[in-house]
């Protein structure tokens, strides 16, 4: 919105000339320039005037207009009324904007106010390690003062084993003037000191900047290394492993090509996720002609239920296992991994994923249809580029029977491989020739894990190497489908060392999401699983009654349940939708699906499409649209009428259906238009 309007309208709100601010506003959502800032504009006085629902249905919509703005999100995060609906939009939001200072700060001050104190202090102790904003430190700090159970000394140590030394900051959180003790043990090896030197960090942060840096020169790699304070207590990051730099062993002399290949599964909490993962490796390994070796990587894991599993497996043979005697990071780990055969090629495999039929083989087939491949990613649920059926989506972990459907499907549509920008680590399969090529993953600068595979991707393609999508390949990955902000930090520091490494990776990899050359194959994996999802039963056989309750009429919001595909139809809801805009106040109705009249519903301001907001499902979004109910204003019959068919619609998004009478929809809990009387305009009914 250009200045002179925006000052226009908030000099009108400021006199309390409402109705001009009102018209302005109007004016502003009419113009393409403007319709954004108008949307703000609405959505903040919406929120000061206690309508929440109306706020929330503009605010969302700006973000989606809008979507590099993080003070949006912030924004729309005060909408909710109920705190879990906040904490997942402000987890959302920092998914997308990690390091935002006021997203950040929001985000604690609600965990603070919602939750139980031992679940924020858990959530502070994941994070604390990566939190480098002054400010920040100084909030979560805070909290853990505020409470005894908390308050004492804290602290993150890291190593450094390039230059063998620890380092990091502790603070005694009763008493800050009072420099820290703490002790480093390792075997043999015991050392007593003091955190006495400056720490700008703490300073900045509000709290004495004579002491609380930690910085240790250890005499040699000690291994396990645990550092604690003299009160008993860890410091974040203990036990170390305080291990020699990462030395690549030579490459092999051996053909690669004519080696097993080793499946590494890196392992540390999940016991049903890995173990799942495990059988469906062993149950499949049969139908591979590839010769490979299950090599779980566990490292260090906590849980005894999951070592004990594994360590049985191994005592049978079924697979080898490698046990680090403190926890690497998937980095180290994996480094280490693919340096036990270096004749061999390796795949990645997380635990948290499920194979199917002869998934290796197909694997191993497109890495091998030309020297320069480097590395193979199949199709996924949660596979970044390779996801389906949308892509960059983390859809949810399909069943054992789906994904068996959706891997055979896969399988028999024999698609060619696409070639991708970086590959995906969750089923990531490595040549040994580039490995040796390229280098191991970088530990030095990435210790903390995240963005691993995309670095090593673009040092391959950098020296002249591709990556392939497999797209005749499904293996399944629940992953974190909505990872929390520790994750999310994490990963925000190192793209941002990947973009300082990388300047142009940004532009090739927007320039493939725009260009989309792997449409055509989820499109054909689309439709040759689409005759098996067909029903056998006719469309009126296939409904099932609604199960909703009346509700309170008129509402914030109501969900066209109709498509509006038919020319009498569409009609039909534009004369209702300027029938209603009439009103005061406004009802809005919401329209899902793409539409031909889509244009005209919209300029009639009383229609607004169904925002798709981060961190909330459709039927929460509604929820805080203040939508009802669901409207058909289609008389056909069901066994003629549209797919989906509206009750379908209203029971996906648990809403009573509202439709004609001649449609003769009453008999499955549908409520007759007749009851909607004083907000329709006169024929509607018929």
């Amino acid at each position: 919105m250009q200045s002179s309007l925006s000052s226009l309208i908030h000099s009108h709100f400021k006199t309390g000339d409402t109705d001009a601010a009102q018209a302005a506003l109007t004016l502003a959502l009419q113009t393409t320039g403007h319709r954004s800032e108008a949307l703000i504009w609405r959505g903040a006085i919406a929120l000061r005037e206690g309508r929440t629902a109306d706020a929330f249905l503009h605010l969302a919509r700006a973000c989606e207009r809008l979507s590099s703005r993080a003070d949006l999100k912030a924004l729309l995060a005060r909408c909710p009324r109920h705190p879990e609906q906040t904490e997942a939009l402000l987890r959302a939001a920092l998914q997308r904007f990690p390091a935002d200072p006021a997203l950040r700060c929001l985000y604690w001050s609600t965990c603070r106010a919602n939750r139980p104190h031992s679940e924020v202090a858990a959530q502070i102790h994941a994070q604390l390690a990566d939190i480098h904003d002054p400010a920040e430190l100084r909030q979560v700090l805070q909290i853990l003062a505020s409470d005894p159970s908390t308050a004492r000394t804290v602290g993150a140590v890291r190593h450094d084993a390039t230059l063998n030394v620890v380092t990091g900051w502790a603070i005694d959180l009763k008493q800050p003037e009072r420099p820290p003790r703490l002790q480093l043990v390792a075997n043999q090896f015991r050392l007593e000191c003091v955190a006495d030197s400056p720490s700008p960090l703490l300073a900045q942060a509000g709290f004495p900047g004579t002491h609380g840096t930690i910085q240790i020169q250890l005499p040699q790699p000690l291994g396990v290394l645990r550092a604690s304070f003299y009160d008993g207590g860890e410091l974040i990051g203990s036990p170390l492993a305080a291990l020699a730099p990462f030395s690549p062993p030579p490459p092999s002399e051996q053909d690669p090509a004519r080696q097993p290949v080793d499946v590494l599964v890196p392992v540390f909490k999940g016991v049903e996720a890995t173990l799942a993962c495990l059988d469906s490796l062993l149950r499949h390994k049969r139908d591979n002609r590839t010769p490979h070796r299950i090599v779980v990587l566990d490292d260090a894991s906590p849980e005894p239920q999951l070592v004990q599993a594994i360590e049985q497996l191994a005592r049978q043979g079924r697979i080898q296992l490698v046990r680090r005697p403190a926890n690497l990071g998937f980095i180290r780990n994996m480094n280490r991994g693919m340096a036990l055969h270096p004749e061999r090629d390796v795949v990645w495999l997380n635990a948290d994923t499920r194979v199917h039929g002869d998934w290796l083989d197909r694997l191993h087939a497109a890495a091998y249809q030309a020297g320069d491949i480097a590395s193979v990613t199949p199709f996924s649920n949660n596979g970044e580029l390779m996801s389906f059926p949308e892509s960059r989506i983390a859809h949810p972990m399909p069943s054992p029977q789906i994904h068996a459907r959706l891997d055979r499907a896969a399988r028999q549509s024999g698609l060619a491989p696409v070639e991708l920008e970086v590959g995906c680590g969750f089923c990531f399969y490595i040549k040994r020739r580039a490995l040796d090529a390229v280098g191991y993953l970088d530990e030095e600068t990435l210790q903390r894990g995240y963005g691993e595979e995309t670095d090593w991707c673009l040092r391959a393609r950098r020296k002249g190497w591709r990556h392939l999508g497999a797209t005749n390949v499904f293996v399944a990955h629940a992953g974190g489908h909505s990872f929390g902000p520790e994750k999310a930090l994490r990963v925000y520091q190192n793209n941002s060392i990947l973009r300082r490494r990388y300047p142009e990776a940004e532009r090739r990899f927007d320039a493939f999401v725009a260009r989309d050359p792997l449409r055509p194959a989820r499109e054909a994996l689309q439709q040759r699983l689409a005759p098996q999802e067909r029903p056998a039963e006719t469309p009126t056989a296939a409904l099932t009654p609604l199960a909703a309750s009346r509700p309170q009429l008129p509402g914030h919001c109501w969900l066209i349940a109709d498509r509006l595909d038919h020319p009498g139809i569409g009609e039909r809801w534009l004369r209702l939708a300027r029938h209603l805009a009439r009103q005061q106040p406004a009802i809005t109705l919401l329209l899902a699906d793409d539409s031909p009249w889509e244009v005209q519903l919209l300029a009639t301001d009383c229609v607004s499409r169904l925002p798709r907001v981060e961190g909330l499902d459709t039927r929460q979004t509604l929820e805080l649209c203040g939508t009802v109910l669901a409207l058909s204003l289609d008389t056909r019959s069901p066994s003629t009428t549209q797919s989906p068919h509206p009750l379908q619609i209203a029971q996906r998004h648990q809403l009573p259906l509202f439709a004609s009478e001649v449609a003769g929809l009453g008999r499955f809990g549908a409520f007759g238009l007749h009851e909607l009387h004083p907000y329709l305009p006169e024929g509607i009914q018929a």
